[in-house]
């Protein structure tokens, strides 16, 4: 990309995309209410996180009108996003997209409700901004090579959930198209976000910062504040710098379309972990409650993923709960050795069990393009497990889990989650009227919070 004027203007068009007349179908609004009770569910759930809690107690508490989800106190937009984004993040229990590989709820939703709530937005208007946002992002993951961003140690939930937030929040600001284009240019030079931090905390502060970083732009842009209208398609922009052969004109594809979320789709997560370990945790469970293993008989485990399936599972040998997020061995061990994979799972105390840690000892990974077990050919992903007790070898394999897109988790099963995410809180929520007015956000009602959340 040597010359700005032989790409397409993509910061120009994502402006004017999100700055325009957003359709919302159906089934892209039930996608939408989808996100948001996921959301705020684990958001509310760690309420008591160490991250979360440190978090808290290390931000000014500025005055302003948003409401911090998980202690119902009133803030500044950009702080309420900046502390919701993270506990949303916090647990690794939030939804995911194969548009960016990343955390969209996580991001768009905390400074979807800063603002609104802020603005007085309706409940209509506060979901077109979040598929404003989603689009946006999307558009920019199409544009670079996603695996490859990724596997450079870009957390694409900071790095393209950026702008996904300034779009989300520049439209409740009501900025036109031409301050739009500024405020992506001002948040081309806040996205970021390392994977080596994960397993830490950093990790879920990445969603909380660009949450914020985005209201903090489009604020910024509606002021007047500049940067350059073509930053994203420039020669030193964003596909410049962060993927080796981009295609901006790809990321102009699916603006046109009104279901292009949809084309994608929501990931809503069963297990409380990276949705990397999802189907090694689906594949563990069939074979505890299926073949009733005792784990002290276990002598070997062979856990087989798709190529790149252990990516960002980067924690062999896990010795806190947030490593253990981030260490199929833990996930698996913990399904064997318990039968479940839950939020208290992925306590301290719960990782450095000594019985479980033996059995991680005798778990190994690998990767394979053909699958050991099962069909020779997958779709998206596998998880293939044999286990070796000393007998006969036996083995399981997942390609789908509940909760994909593709075996979505029905109404009813989100308000379940949600409740027990109330529940894990210890925050003395009531669960139902809170779903009540989440599923209910789809009116012209100025949003003015959560009555439900004393907010």
């Amino acid at each position: 990309m040597s010359d700005a004027q032989t790409v397409p203007p993509v910061t120009q068009a994502l402006a004017a995309y999100s700055s325009g007349r957003i359709a919302l179908p159906a089934d892209v609004q039930d996608l939408a209410l989808r996100s948001l009770v996921d959301t705020v569910a684990v958001v509310i759930a760690a309420a008591g996180d160490d991250a979360v809690r440190i978090l808290r107690e290390g931000t000014d508490a500025l005055p302003g009108r948003s409401t911090v989800l998980f202690d119902a106190g009133k803030t500044a937009a950009e702080t309420a996003a900046l502390l919701n984004g993270t506990a949303a993040h916090a647990l690794d229990f939030d939804d995911v997209t194969l548009a960016t590989h990343g955390h969209p709820g996580a991001v768009l939703w905390p400074a979807a409700l800063a603002v609104g709530e802020e603005v007085g937005a309706s409940g209509r208007a506060m979901l077109e901004a979040y598929v404003a946002g989603f689009v946006v992002s999307a558009a920019l993951g199409r544009g670079i090579d996603l695996a490859d961003h990724y596997a450079r140690g870009w957390h694409t939930t900071s790095t393209l959930g950026a702008f996904g937030a300034v779009a989300t929040a520049a439209r409740l600001l009501g900025l036109g198209p031409e301050r739009t284009r500024h405020a992506l240019g001002l948040v081309g030079s806040m996205a970021s976000g390392s994977r080596q931090n994960f397993g830490s905390m950093t990790k879920p502060l990445h969603a909380g910062l660009a949450a914020r970083d985005g209201i903090f732009a489009a604020r910024l842009a509606a002021g007047g504040f500049t940067a350059d209208p073509a930053q994203l398609e420039s020669p030193l922009g964003f596909f410049a710098m962060y993927d080796r052969k981009p295609q901006p004109a790809r990321a102009l594809e699916i603006l046109a379309d009104p279901a292009a979320p949809m084309a994608y789709g929501l990931n809503l997560k069963q297990f409380p972990c990276c949705y990397g370990a999802a189907r090694a945790a689906a594949t563990a469970l069939a074979l505890h409650h299926e073949e009733h293993i005792d784990p002290a008989r276990v002598r070997r485990v062979r856990v087989t993923l798709n190529p790149h399936g252990a990516e960002s599972l980067n924690h062999h040998r896990p010795s806190t709960g947030l490593e253990g997020k981030f260490s199929a061995e833990y996930v698996v061990a913990a399904a064997l050795h318990d039968g479940f994979v839950r939020l208290a799972s992925f306590t301290d105390a719960a990782v450095r069990r000594p019985e479980v840690q033996r059995l991680i000892e005798r778990i190994e990974v690998d990767e394979s393009a053909t699958p050991p077990v099962g069909p020779a050919t997958f779709e998206r992903g596998y998880a293939a497990i044999r286990v070796d007790c000393g007998g006969p070898e036996v083995w399981r394999r997942v390609d789908v889990v509940k909760g994909d897109r593709l075996a979505p988790l029905s109404r009813a099963e989100i308000d379940a989650k949600f409740r027990d995410c109330a529940a894990f809180s210890g925050a003395g929520i009531d669960a139902d009227p809170l779903l009540g007015e989440l599923w209910g956000l789809d009116g012209n009602r100025a949003f003015a919070g959560f009555a439900a959340l004393g907010a």
